[in-house]
């Protein structure tokens, strides 16, 4: 404790420590992956759910969650716990040095100070089942999900080995977190799932969502995880197209084709990321993401980029197609995305 009253390390659980500013410039998933093996350390049969076992997975979410989520073994363990402060009995002018220093520095979080509580979540209780009978049902051996012990993605231990957590299996996880978010957040993360784009790689089949459908605990439940089965679609090759993609529904808007191959004029080939092919629109999301990595796989600068991009974009207006572009702060703002594309003519449902 020592280390961390000098400010060089902080403790993130009772007995786990990580060093200062290592832990202070980690992106908030990376954080939230490492609090997740800091509590399996601490106990080593813990599973985790919901949101917590998304984020071992690598699976996309919109926002970061505000707890770590394990499974309640009982009703009296269930619930959240505060965790203790991360700089331990460190002195307040030290804090606020080591904070002043994190807001100076444009790769530090002053948010990584702040230690997320632990929740422990009791298992989902079926339609026509009771709680006692589904307690009972999850952690048979014979009728329960299991937990799988899976390495946590970017966290090493001291050693340098990997740290490894017992969590639920994805679809599982799926199920009962999918139904408790907003349609754009379910989107985000069964959309990324179904393409194996997460950390694992292993598509999520719409069989693998059926079959833990049997746990779903209401009739609330059932009507979104039915919606998101529906309506998720592997074709989206991003977060920000995913979230497109229930906004351009719920504007009520036409659904648009995906990643849609078109010959240029010029016997080229584009793919357009939306397609209203009867207005003839193209569809565009722009994320930063996607502009820095076309940067680096081809080796160009960001200005070469830019007028590959317009060129591009001139090939496909010769196919006879208007072009929407939009970008995450139009998603944010939803009436910009809506002006946008009625401006290009694209029909409403």
């Amino acid at each position: 404790m020592r280390a961390v009253n000098r400010g060089e390390l902080l403790r993130i659980r009772p007995g786990v420590f990580v060093e200062t500013w290592q832990w202070l410039t980690a992106k908030p998933w990376t954080r939230h992956a490492a609090l997740a093996a800091a509590v399996g350390l601490q106990q080593p049969t813990a599973i985790f759910c919901r949101e917590t076992a998304l984020t071992i997975y690598g699976v996309p979410q919109l926002s970061v969650p505000a707890a770590v989520h394990v499974r309640a073994v009982s009703t009296s363990g269930c619930g959240a716990s505060a965790a203790p402060p991360v700089t331990g009995s460190s002195s307040d002018s030290l804090i606020a040095q080591v904070k002043a220093e994190a807001e100076r520095r444009e790769d530090a979080y002053v948010s990584a100070f702040k230690p997320l509580p632990l929740r422990r979540c009791l298992p989902p209780v079926p339609l026509q089942s009771t709680a006692p009978e589904s307690r009972k049902l999850y952690w048979s051996s014979e009728t329960g999900p299991g937990g799988i012990r899976v390495p946590v993605p970017e966290v090493r231990l001291e050693d340098g080995t990997a740290a490894e957590v017992m969590t639920e299996p994805l679809p599982f996880a799926l199920m009962d977190t999918l139904p408790r978010l907003s349609r754009q957040r379910a989107i985000v993360a069964l959309d990324a799932a179904m393409a194996g784009r997460y950390g694992y790689g292993r598509r999520v089949t719409r069989d693998d969502l059926e079959t833990v459908s049997e746990w779903l605990w209401s009739r609330r439940a059932v009507r979104a995880w039915d919606w998101a089965a529906t309506f998720a679609d592997p074709l989206s090759e991003s977060p920000g197209e995913s979230r497109s993609r229930v906004l351009i529904h719920q504007l009520g808007f036409a659904a648009p084709k995906l990643q849609t191959p078109i010959r240029l004029p010029d016997g080229s080939t584009a793919r357009l990321d939306f397609d209203w092919e009867a207005d003839r629109v193209a569809g565009e999301f722009d994320g930063r993401i996607k502009f820095d990595q076309a940067a680096g796989l081809s080796g160009t600068t960001e200005s070469g980029v830019y007028w590959n991009q317009i060129q591009r974009e001139e090939k496909v207006r010769d196919t006879g197609r208007s072009i929407a572009r939009w970008n995450w702060g139009d998603l944010a703002e939803p009436r910009r995305l809506e002006l946008k594309l009625l401006r290009e003519g694209v029909s409403r449902r």
